[in-house]
């Protein structure tokens, strides 16, 4: 196993090469059979190109009605509790589903489920390869995961100790550390109860599934001492309820925060070369160099960036001779018009236009709804300090946040403030949250979401009287005693204002520290250089129980990309969430 694998890589080599190419042979072709769950698990790392290498012909749903093919093999990769679909294939001897079976499950098999497969006499004597693979998650990024579990919060905050939800939680964490190879030293917080019993019932699983598997190795174990053993952090949301709601103006997150993207996936209309306007769907994953370069790039960033290339792109490829034999300059806009022209240069015209029309959504979103207003006030909130440093008097700030709320268009961005506000402040007083909540015009259900912050360990009401000045438990470190900001980071604050033009050219203004976006500031998570990273020491592995936001994985990959001793960083969780789901979330616990 190379060291400088990633997560998404060996997920990969293991469904090919493990699982398929043992299966198929150079003659004959098969078809590979699929849950849903499964499904997804192999469309995150998997191309259809590449099952097709392996000669699968085909993925069937198994809960779908399928032609029988009792000519050809038949692979299942499913779930456990996908074990009564797989035998009602084989009810009728006289017209079987499939030659043969090579059967493939995601977990461990129960006792009750081997039970089944072994009085279903039909299958059993087709069965030709039988497995537990142990990859009940999906890998969409490189050094992240998730367990495909967009939970409530109610079978996690608001049931007894002990309930399925950390179980099942537990369990296909077990088969994420199977697959690296990992037997982790375990660390929680002991004051969160979801963390704990997830802790409890993980050891108990890893080592049910070594002494069931004593071939499997680990990092750090007898004979295998190049790398130490991994560490495991366990998170819940209660430890940090604050960050999904704060908004984040990285291409990735704004995308995921402000557009409609369902999954990798997004579909916007756009002109076509006959200059009719058209749906375009887009994939935006690791496949796409481009994306893979500047998801975790500050938007501003982003646009003078595609603009700067498409200005070069079109210079170097013709763009000055057409715009010469025009006998009059042509501007941006003509000339990748012209472009477009020339087949051999429409792809890589037509990628580096595609994000810079996806940046433009995200800043016209940014525009109409004010967020240049509304995350200066989150930043103040968050920090405790206005952006000349100076912490602001407390009636002041809640006025300003008065008038924003009653300005303000979009009623989610308003449940956000209002929650930043008292997640930040450690409580609200009973007059501030009539006034607040009367600005914002919020009906029942809205309420009802801010107040269940106190079932997420929040603290909503105010015990002591609050002094004039206004604090902030998440105080930024950067303000000094002089009361200056320190303006280390360009970006300190995320509000940005779009360039003149068209092709975006213009530096966006900082409004927290009064400099100017511009290319000064790079990107510190440089791709190719975690890609070629060969890591040594152990795996740091951290996993947010109850979903983790967009920011929290690019920092994930800005630690590694730091990280002059060459540990790498793993992201997961139970879930991917934006904003909006985190809400719904929190909304469950009513």
């Amino acid at each position: 196993m190379s060291q400088s694998q990633s997560l998404r890589t060996l997920v990969q080599s293991r469904l090919l090469s493990d699982v398929l190419s043992p299966c198929t042979s150079s003659s004959n072709w098969s078809i590979l059979l699929v849950d849903s769950s499964s499904m997804r698990t192999i469309s995150s790392c998997v191309g259809m190109y590449q099952l097709m290498e392996e000669r699968i012909t085909s993925v069937d749903g198994i809960e779908s009605k399928r032609q029988p093919m009792p000519e050809m093999d038949g692979i299942y990769l499913v779930e456990p509790e996908s074990v009564d679909l797989v035998i009602k294939d084989f009810e009728n001897a006289k017209k079987p589903m499939y030659k043969n079976v090579h059967l493939f499950f995601m977990t461990r098999v129960s006792e009750e489920g081997m039970a089944k497969i072994k009085a279903a006499k039909n299958l059993l004597k087709r069965i030709k390869t039988f497995s537990e693979v142990n990859l009940s998650f999906l890998t969409p990024n490189s050094h992240t995961f998730h367990l495909d579990l967009p939970l409530t919060y109610r079978p996690l905050y608001l049931n007894p100790p002990g309930n399925t939800v950390v179980g099942d939680i537990a369990g296909k964490l077990v088969t994420v550390c199977a697959t690296m190879n990992e037997y982790p030293h375990v660390r929680f917080d002991k004051r969160s109860r979801v963390a704990r019993e997830t802790a409890q019932e993980f050891h108990e699983r890893l080592n049910v599934f070594m002494s069931q598997n004593p071939s499997w190795w680990f990092h750090g174990g007898q004979s295998h001492t190049t790398r130490s053993r991994s560490t495991l952090l366990l998170l819940d949301r209660t430890s940090d309820p604050l960050t999904p709601l704060l908004h984040e103006f990285t291409y990735e997150a704004m995308l995921n925060d402000l557009l409609p993207l369902n999954g990798d996936a997004i579909t916007y209309v756009a002109p076509s070369n006959s200059g009719k306007s058209e749906p375009k769907d887009v994939l935006l994953n690791e496949s796409d160099p481009l994306w893979l370069e500047l998801r975790h790039s500050h938007i501003a960033d982003v646009i003078t960036s595609l603009s700067n290339r498409i200005r070069e792109f079109v210079s170097s490829n013709g763009g000055a001779a057409l715009a010469q034999n025009s006998g009059s300059d042509m501007s941006l806009s003509e000339m990748s018009a012209a472009l477009k022209e020339l087949p051999e240069y429409r792809e890589t015209l037509s990628k580096l236009s595609q994000h810079m029309h996806l940046a433009h959504r995200c800043m016209d979103v940014f525009g109409s709804l004010n967020l240049s207003e509304i995350s200066e006030l989150e930043q103040t909130l968050s920090t405790g300090c206005d952006s000349e440093g100076k912490v602001p008097k407390s009636k002041v700030l809640v006025d300003n946040l008065i008038d924003v709320l009653a300005g303000n268009n979009d009623r989610n961005n308003s449940v956000r403030l209002i929650m930043i506000y008292i997640i930040s402040q450690q409580g609200i007083t009973e007059d501030d949250r009539k006034r607040l909540f009367s600005a914002a015009g919020l009906d029942e259900d809205e309420k009802s979401i801010i107040l269940n912050l106190e079932k997420l360990g929040v603290t909503l009401q105010q015990t002591s009287v609050k002094t004039k000045s206004f604090t902030s438990m998440f105080r930024s470190k950067r303000v000094k005693s002089t009361g200056k900001s320190d303006k280390d980071s360009v970006y300190a604050m995320s509000s940005v204002r779009r360039g003149k033009d068209s092709g975006g050219e213009g530096k966006a203004s900082n409004s927290r520290w009064g400099g100017t976006a511009g290319a000064e500031t790079s990107n510190s998570t440089n791709p190719k250089d975690l890609v070629n990273r060969k890591f040594t020491g152990g795996r740091q592995i951290v996993f947010q129980i109850g979903g983790v936001c967009h920011s929290e994985i690019r920092a994930g990959y800005e630690v590694m990309a730091g990280n002059k001793g060459g540990k790498e960083v793993i992201v997961g969780s139970t879930s991917f969430i934006k904003p909006a789901e985190y809400l719904e979330y929190i909304k469950s616990l009513s």
